[in-house]
């Protein structure tokens, strides 16, 4: 059980991430930070370590 709203948690954050990736129009420094937080994330949700 704990698993799964680990899961569910970790695809909400990577969504919002993903959300604000796409309406970042303006810095490019953001758009990298954005995608060096994301990473892990969607690691994790495919499990691979």
């Amino acid at each position: 059980m704990i698993m799964i709203a680990y899961y569910v948690i970790t695809a909400f954050v990577l969504v919002l991430f993903g959300w604000n990736f796409v309406r970042e129009k303006k810095s490019r420094d953001d758009l990298v930070l954005y995608l060096l937080v994301m990473i892990p994330l969607l690691l994790r949700l495919l499990r691979v370590k």
